[in-house]
Order: C-alpha cells, then structure tokens, then sequence
C-alpha cells in the first residue's frame, strides 16, 4: 500500500469492518476482461460466502477459474474543499483475494446460506430444498485481507 498510514493491520479490526459491511463488489475474471457484481454476502472462519442463480456470467467466471477479488465500504463521506485538489473521501473499507468454489453439496449450500444470513442477522435455519437446487452458494477462501481507512488513525488499530 502506497500510504502506509492508512492501513489497517490488526486482523481482528479487519475482521470487524468486514462484518460491518452489508454487501461487497466481486471482481472476477472471464478470461477476456475484469467482470466486477455488487453481491451481498457473509463472512467467517477466513471465507467469504455469496449465493447466485445457477447460471449466468457470475458462475462462469467463477467455474472457468475461481479467481475472486473483492472491496467492501463500511463507510464513506464525501469532504469538500472550496478549492478541486482539497476534495477527499473519508472512508472505512477492506479489500481481499481468494479462490471460489461452488457448493454442490445441498448440505454445504445451507451452511454457506446461514453464514449469510448471521451476517445480516437473520434466521440460520428453513431453507427450503427446492430453492437449494436452483441456488448457487460460493465460498471464496481468502488468502488476503486488506484493510484501509482515510483519514489516517493514529495508534488504535480499532478503526
């Protein structure tokens, strides 16, 4: 990161944004060019999971390679200057990197499912199977997790 004082570098304050975010915009690729989706999603256990219909240009990015990037925004404020170059955001975010994996399991789809749904505080149980066969769960195991707020913080890494 190019201004290292705006990174966040305790894994448990990274953690912490992450699960204060609602939804996350997914970069994949297609092998021709970047494909970038807002999805909702939930975290745990260092996975991100998402759901999706069967098909469509998400899963196949996701099938031909499982390459997974993310950024997820807890918070953002736009500040304004009088003069262009004083314009700034103030933002809270976390960017990851991982690999995809599409659930088959009907077991795993539910699991993955409830770990969505305790992150936006909802009921963990019910799915109905015929909604399972015709949904997609993806879990993105995270080998990165960046974490990075403006202004900068000083000292407390619990931004």
């Amino acid at each position: 990161m190019r201004k290292e004082k705006r990174a966040i570098r305790d894994k448990a304050a990274i953690e912490s944004l992450l699960r204060s975010c609602r939804t996350m915009q997914l970069g994949l690729w297609d092998g021709r060019e970047p494909y970038v989706v807002t999805v909702n999603f939930g975290y745990e256990d260092g996975a991100v999971y998402f759901h999706s219909a069967l098909e469509g240009r998400k899963m196949d990015c996701i099938r031909a390679n499982g390459l997974v990037s993310f950024v997820a925004v807890a918070e953002s404020e736009l500040i304004r200057e009088d003069l262009p170059c004083g314009y700034t955001t103030h933002y809270k975010s976390v960017s990851g990197f991982g690999h995809g994996q599409v659930l088959d399991d009907p077991a795993d789809k539910a699991a993955g499912l409830a770990v969505i749904m305790r992150h936006h505080d909802g009921p963990e149980a019910g799915f109905d199977a015929r909604v399972l066969e015709r949904t997609a769960v993806v879990r993105v195991v995270l080998r990165d997790l960046i974490g990075k707020v403006n202004p900068a913080f000083s000292g407390d890494p619990q931004v």
